[in-house]
């Protein structure tokens, strides 16, 4: 029943009632690709123009940093949308900024900045290009809790759907690990995985040529740590360290401040209250996490929600 209220208020154009409640939405993306692989976090080329489109139309399309000011002087609110992309992956550049332009929509794009600079992609890329590239049928794996108690578990990988199973589950174990532990679960898994040829991997993200061209756009850029760690597995002295040196190579790199950050994974588990201080202290004005809701004055800025309007679900 909620399905077909939504599709009768979506047909009936009745959705633009969002915009009488005074908060505003930020979007999420990562990849935008022509033919999704499923591993990978991507979004359709043609979805995410149809997307664009129906926000250029229905929406105030704002960059993210003038949203927060608007907060912060308790300005309106009704309609703003922000659109980000996490990581800085090259097909930004290639697929989403074209279209960003022909509707001329800002984004704001989170840089990995490990990644840009060694032009490899990030760690958890590589995790999901093993299980997806892997001619092997099965993983027997020994794995600390939650997964198996330190027993050696199984996974089947005969078809592309057990293999997505068994990468979310090796992804779910290594997030709780230790950095070191996790980097060598990696190295690990190309060896039982049989996965070495890792050159698909070389030109996944951004070169700072293109960075440079988008930033004297409409694109803004903001800070995602060097090597995408999970915040909460390592010292809060090595977190700030993470935060600083991404900005300082951006801001380095293109000539512009950088005054927004986002949380790798960006889940309450991976981030923490303990890091909004260290944003403070480093002038930083906004963080995103990757948890689902809208925002309004009362949303704490260094932890704003990132999820878009109920109707773009219906954009089929």
């Amino acid at each position: 029943m909620k399905n077909v209220l939504k599709q009768f208020l979506f047909k009936t154009k009745l959705y633009h009632l969002n915009c009488i409640f005074n908060k505003f939405y930020v979007l999420p993306y990562h990849m935008v690709t022509a033919q999704p692989n499923g591993f990978y976090p991507e979004t359709s080329i043609d979805l995410f123009e149809r997307q664009i489109a129906h926000l250029a139309k229905n929406y105030k399309v704002m960059p993210l940093d003038e949203i927060v000011e608007r907060v912060k002087k308790r300005e309106h609110l009704r309609g703003c949308v922000a659109i980000t992309f996490d990581d800085g992956f090259k097909d930004n550049y290639k697929n989403a900024y074209p279209i960003l332009k022909k509707y001329k929509v800002p984004a704001t794009i989170f840089l990995t900045t490990g990644s840009i600079e060694n032009k490899t992609a990030p760690w958890f890329i590589k995790l999901r290009y093993l299980f997806m590239k892997t001619d092997k049928t099965h993983l027997r794996l020994s794995l600390d809790q939650p997964i198996s108690s330190g027993q050696q578990v199984t996974f089947p990988l005969q078809t592309r759907q057990e293999k997505f199973a068994a990468s979310e589950k090796v992804m779910t174990y290594i997030k709780n690990c230790p950095d070191t532990q996790r980097l060598q679960l990696l190295d690990r898994l190309c060896t039982e995985l049989a996965v070495n040829d890792l050159k698909e991997l070389d030109d996944l993200m951004l070169s700072w040529d293109e960075i440079k061209e988008m930033s004297e756009q409409k694109i803004s850029f903001g800070a995602h740590t060097v090597s995408h760690p999970i915040l909460t597995r390592i010292p809060l002295t090595t977190v700030e360290e993470e935060i600083l040196q991404s900005r300082q190579t951006i801001e380095g790199r293109i000539g512009k401040q950088v005054t927004g950050f986002a949380y790798p994974f960006g889940k309450e588990p991976q981030y923490s209250p303990d890091m909004f201080a260290i944003l403070d202290k480093l002038h930083f004005n906004y963080a995103v996490t990757t948890k689902l809701g809208s925002n309004n004055y009362h949303t704490e800025l260094f932890a704003l929600d990132r999820w878009g309007p109920w109707e773009l679900s219906l954009i089929l």
